[in-house]
């Protein structure tokens, strides 16, 4: 079935529930992970900076993705951003209607390469593009993506 055809009824829509592959391994975050998940941890967001070429980037890695340099810096941000792209989800991956629409959108910030995908609460109707958010914490933080609950609009 094309992608352009719309689908009429989920019951022809297959899917299988299986476990991955990737959750038989575990994974650290690296030196400049950890310190990114300590601070998320704290309730701030930080962003790494490339010491050489001063690149700003997110999420954290340990080279810079424009000049290759060893990165070993962090540095803070407000955290407010925009959404650069989204999508709303109406059903779960049962093909159940969920009682209320989940949002996930693509969150970029003036100055920074890259972004962080995760949730947004507002209402679909509202959301569009270039709408400027910022995050949510977690009262209960525990140095994880997840200590943002979500991100919401900036009024």
């Amino acid at each position: 079935m094309s992608y352009m055809r719309r689908i009429s009824s989920l019951d022809k829509i297959y899917h299988f529930k299986t476990e991955m592959e990737i959750n038989a391994y575990h994974y650290t975050a690296g030196p400049i992970g950890t310190r990114w998940l300590e601070a998320l941890k704290n309730g701030e967001l930080k962003v790494a900076k490339c010491n050489k070429c001063g690149t700003r980037f997110l999420p954290p890695k340990l080279y810079c993705p424009k000049c290759f340099s060893e990165v070993s810096e962090l540095e803070s941000i407000s955290g407010e951003g925009y959404i650069d792209t989204y999508s709303v989800i109406y059903y779960n991956d049962s093909g159940e209607r969920m009682s209320e629409p989940v949002i996930i959108a693509l969150i970029r910030f003036e100055g920074i390469y890259g972004g962080i995908i995760h949730r947004v609460k507002t209402d679909p109707k509202k959301i569009r593009i270039g709408m400027r958010v910022k995050p949510v914490f977690r009262r209960d933080k525990k140095g994880s993506i997840d200590d943002i609950e979500y991100f919401q609009p900036i009024e």
